[in-house]
């Protein structure tokens, strides 16, 4: 989907911006295969290279149901540390919220919960949706925390809805109402 970046885009350490397959670079292409980044993502499930990657990236951008925005953290000089995506629902005015840090090293900074808050900020002001929503393994603390700080409640539990390392996991619901 295009939309045009606006002040709302950015908080005091996080500036989100439209992604575009020429910001796919092969540190961007590396957090998809480290196991470490990717253990709570499906993605997970295939190996990424420089143009399946690029290609993903192309599809979202012409999606008019998909915002796919790029995350830089303004400490480290502005560097694309992760990303962010709205899955639209325009007839019940919401969005599906997806996240990826991929960048280690500023794990606990808060890095998400302000992505999240601007996308939802980008939501209400910019796209005119209600609510928001989001799902992740139970065993994802670092998630669930990111979404309850940016404003989301757990709405409910899937019980045994995913498998990681073979083991059943339950899925979070978490919403937001905008």
């Amino acid at each position: 989907m295009q939309i045009a970046a606006t002040s709302g885009w950015t908080s005091a350490d996080v500036e989100l911006f439209p992604l575009r397959s020429e910001h796919v670079t092969q540190r961007y292409v590396d957090w998809l295969n480290d196991p470490e980044v990717n253990r709570f993502l499906e993605s997970r499930f295939q190996h990424h290279t420089l143009e399946s990657t690029q290609g993903f990236v192309r599809a979202c951008e012409m999606n008019p149901e998909q915002l796919f925005a790029g995350i830089r953290y303004r400490p480290l000089g502005s560097r694309h540390v992760g990303n962010i995506k709205l899955d639209l629902n325009r007839k019940h005015g919401l969005a599906e919220v997806g996240i990826l840090i991929g960048e280690k090293e500023i794990y606990g900074r808060g890095v998400a919960s302000q992505a999240i808050m601007r996308i939802a900020g980008i939501a209400r002001e910019d796209l005119g949706l209600r609510r928001l929503t989001a799902g992740c393994y139970a065993s994802n603390q670092g998630s669930i925390r990111a979404f309850v700080k940016a404003g989301f409640t757990v709405e409910g539990r899937r019980p045994n809805h995913f498998l990681l390392d073979g083991r059943p996991q339950d899925l979070i619901l978490m919403g937001l109402a905008l």
